[in-house]
């Protein structure tokens, strides 16, 4: 087995890292303060071509790798989760419209979102629908053979206030099966559609500067050929979808225990107590040691799994153990960081504040925990 990055990948990691700490950081620290959605960051990522990261290059894209996206993503989510779950999002409905558009869905999309002129957003959660993503109530129903209209409301749906935000993805039943469950259809939405409202953005702990908000439909009425893929195969589409989006959070999780450590042990070699610097004391090591155990651990894990996605082999019940352990780890180092710090964690001028406010949400987003549980119970054929 190999486990050294190839030359272009090395090339690719360096440049994120320097990008993330000349360019990203900066704007951390100004999103924590105005909460506003970072345009003019958004801008240079995409001038280096990583909004469409993924995006096939006959569509202007990179035609990267999900290894090399996860490479890249750890050294972006290291200095900032904010901005890397803005990219992961995008990612991740471009990747849908790759995968399931038809010819004139990626020419008049694809091009776009690579360029990140538009950013792209996903509409499956509800206020009755969360890890019960079959229970969505927003329906679509026919109107003629030229059209159909949208009924329903999203909730918590990232990316699609901005005002480069467009192109949404959006989950509607269009329809009963004989088992009683609901038919999914994933639709197709632009910007400005009559009966397309932005509704209430929410005051969140964290992840400022990230548009969350809630998206109301009321007699949206759509073109026909806004459905994206078959119709009522939406939610296997969107589960295809969200399989890579674990792995990412995996490395979310990663990112967010590099972080940790990393402030942690310069906080602990400067910080004296009783006469000696806190990392000479070995309660203190015990915790250093685990986070950096646990990074370089999940580390590999996650780049294996996102290896056998590169390859196109079946991997869900490995996305979920990516995602369960790196997110349940990444919240114990968040929690030691901040025990590290004493009362400092507790200000917000230090990072590990954030870093705590950050990481119990990763245990949700993407399919809470206990989903991934089931999810790998499935696979074990319980």
């Amino acid at each position: 087995m190999h486990f050294e990055m190839t030359p272009d990948q090395v090339e690719l990691q360096r440049m994120v890292r320097d990008f993330a700490l000349s360019e990203i950081a900066p704007a951390q620290e100004q999103m924590d303060r105005d909460h506003d959605f970072p345009a003019e960051l958004w801008r240079k990522w995409s001038d280096l071509g990583m909004a469409g990261i993924m995006i096939p290059q006959e569509y202007g894209g990179s035609g990267i790798d999900s290894l090399s996206y996860v490479i890249a993503m750890e050294e972006v989510a290291t200095v900032s989760q904010t901005f890397a779950l803005i990219w992961q999002v995008h990612v991740l409905v471009a990747n849908m419209y790759a995968g399931l558009g038809t010819a004139a869905q990626k020419e008049r999309w694809l091009p776009v979102f690579a360029r990140g002129e538009k950013l792209a957003a996903f509409g499956l959660t509800e206020p009755g629908a969360g890890s019960d993503a079959g229970g969505v109530r927003t329906r679509a129903a026919r109107d003629g053979n030229d059209a159909w209209v949208i009924n329903g409301n999203k909730i918590f749906i990232s990316n699609a206030g901005t005002p480069i935000s467009d192109g949404l993805v959006v989950m509607a039943a269009t329809g009963d099966r004989p088992n009683g469950k609901r038919a999914i259809s994933s639709f197709i939405v632009e910007a400005g559609t009559p009966g397309f409202k932005l509704g209430q953005s929410f005051s969140k702990m964290a992840w400022h500067g990230m548009d969350n908000r809630e998206l109301v439909f009321e007699d949206c009425r759509i073109p026909a050929e806004n459905l994206l893929g078959q119709e009522g195969r939406g939610l296997s589409q969107a589960l295809g979808g969200l399989n890579l989006g674990r792995i990412v959070f995996g490395i979310l999780g990663v990112a967010m225990i590099r972080a940790c450590l990393e402030e942690s042990l310069a906080y602990a070699k400067g910080r004296h107590q009783f006469g000696q610097p806190l990392s000479s004391f070995q309660l203190t090591q015990a915790k250093l040691a685990d986070m950096a155990t646990h990074a370089e651990t999940v580390r590999r894990f996650v780049h294996y799994v996102a290896w056998l996605h590169a390859q196109g082999r079946e991997c869900h019940t490995e996305a979920a153990m990516a995602k369960l352990i790196g997110t349940r780890l990444s919240t114990q180092a968040a929690l030691d960081a901040y025990q590290i710090h004493g009362g400092y964690g507790f200000m917000h001028e230090y990072k590990v504040n954030r870093l705590h406010r950050e990481s119990k949400i990763l245990e949700i987003g993407e399919g809470t925990n206990e989903i991934q549980q089931l999810l790998i119970a499935r696979g074990l054929g319980c």
